[in-house]
């Protein structure tokens, strides 16, 4: 079987395990935070404010700082660790198919979900609280920044539920402690916070830029590249492992 047919049948096997009822019901609740937000601003018209402010406040903590990671989260870690307690990880890594491109279709799986379904949240919530217009181009920046984000956040969790069975938990505290409470109080750590590489992603897309405090673009960029080849190496290995058991141990 070719590599890109084995892909497809890795990732539809990775939506089985995933899709369930609830998963998708709190992907949907978070998907629509940021819509309900804009109907509310919306409403106001014209004592709702700046709508710029607005869409930058609520792009970077409801889409960027908890619509993301957490979908990323949801769908990096669950088809792993469902695939690891039913003995499926076991007959995949029996067949042919190389080690690393069975990390790789998951990782395309949860990377691509994620990223579709944040920009669609951005889009929607733009296009709600402005309709077709983009002040200053931010609802565009952001649909890029958050695609990206998906991506880079999918490898990440990938690699957890690869490392640890306690990836879930690993995950949350990662979002809401490291890049919620931390990287707001130290500018050090903001060079190793996703979310704020989303920000660095977006910032030269925004009439005005940013303000060049923290990493840059290039920087965010190059970041993800190597997160996203860690993650294949290390789930690579992880899978050559001879008792399937020691996976996310």
């Amino acid at each position: 079987m070719s590599f890109p047919r084995t892909a497809l049948v890795l990732m539809r096997l990775a939506w089985a395990r995933t899709g369930s009822p609830l998963l998708l019901l709190g992907v949907l609740v978070v998907l629509c935070l940021p819509v309900l937000f804009s109907l509310m601003f919306a409403s106001r018209g014209a004592l709702s404010g700046d709508p710029i402010d607005f869409l930058l406040a609520r792009y970077d903590t409801i889409v960027a700082g908890l619509a993301t990671p957490l979908i990323a989260l949801l769908l990096g870690t669950s088809a792993f660790s469902a695939e690891t307690d039913d003995g499926t990880l076991l007959y995949l890594v029996t067949t042919t198919t190389p080690r690393w491109w069975i990390v790789m279709a998951r990782l395309l799986f949860a990377s691509l979900l994620t990223g579709v379904l944040t920009s669609l949240s951005v889009f929607a919530s733009g296009f709600v609280a402005v309709g077709l217009s983009d002040p200053e181009g931010i609802v565009t920046a952001y649909t890029v920044a958050v695609f990206y984000g998906g991506v880079t956040y999918a490898a990440l969790f990938t690699m957890l539920a690869l490392l640890t069975r306690r990836s879930l938990v690993v995950g949350l505290i990662y979002v809401l402690f490291w890049e919620g409470a931390l990287s707001d109080t130290f500018q050090a750590i903001r060079y190793l916070s996703v979310r704020q590489w989303m920000n660095a992603v977006a910032e030269p897309m925004i009439a005005g830029g940013g303000d060049g405090v923290g990493p840059s673009a290039t920087y965010a960029l190059v970041g993800a590249v190597v997160v996203v080849a860690i993650t294949v190496y290390v789930g690579g290995r992880r899978l050559h492992e001879p008792r399937m058991g020691r996976v996310g141990s």
